[in-house]
């Protein structure tokens, strides 16, 4: 097979802003995807795309272009390529959110690289409505405390446990979604209704 009948990834860019943009082409080729790439910058254009480009593998989106409500519109994305991936940027987790990928804005170089990596090269993760299937109920116990900012110590004198075993359970929470930020756990408790918003120390 000649090398321009390789078959490439598709890749939906969709946030308002340019630099934005600019920012997810360049993380998505220092982990080197080299994918067919699609740009949008505004909700409309993102789902004119998803419309005439179907099959789309993957769709990067920022925030900034979602209306509210935005995890009703966010699912309107998702119905749009129902085979694909998504990865949703933004400054706060959306309460109910149809995505499973999340990222925080505040994120640095190093963690947001992960993420990306975890999005492109991971196989999709359990749907949130299997959580309890993915995590015994001392490992939801475990990620709920952090969190809630808890310390190692704070959690086995919580839960009665050595410090060894939170940080076994701690492993076995970060295998078992491939999460390994603190921020990530707290996003994906968030979005998964295991924690309130509300809850977390600033």
């Amino acid at each position: 097979m000649e090398q321009n009948d390789v078959v490439k990834i598709r890749v939906v860019i969709a946030a308002g802003q340019f630099l934005y943009r600019l920012g997810i082409k360049t993380i998505i080729s220092a982990i080197g995807v080299e994918p067919d790439l699609y740009e949008t910058n505004c909700f409309k254009s993102t789902k004119k795309c998803l419309h005439t480009t179907p099959g789309a593998d993957y769709v990067v989106i920022h925030d900034d272009i979602l209306p509210e409500p935005r995890n009703i519109n966010l699912n309107e994305i998702g119905k749009l390529c129902p085979c694909g991936k998504i990865l949703l940027i933004g400054n706060d987790p959306i309460e109910n959110c149809p995505c499973a990928n999340f990222a925080l804005n505040i994120e640095n170089q190093k963690e947001m690289v992960e993420r990306f990596q975890e999005f492109f090269y991971e196989p999709e993760t359990t749907s949130s409505c299997n959580i309890k299937e993915q995590l015994s109920e001392r490992e939801i116990d475990v990620l709920k405390a952090v969190a809630h900012g808890c310390s190692n110590k704070e959690i086995a004198d919580k839960l009665y446990i050595s410090t060894n075993t939170v940080i076994s359970h701690r492993k076995n929470i970060t295998d078992k979604l491939g999460i390994k930020t603190i921020a990530g756990l707290t996003v994906y408790a968030i979005m998964n209704n295991i924690i309130k918003p509300e809850e977390v120390k600033n």
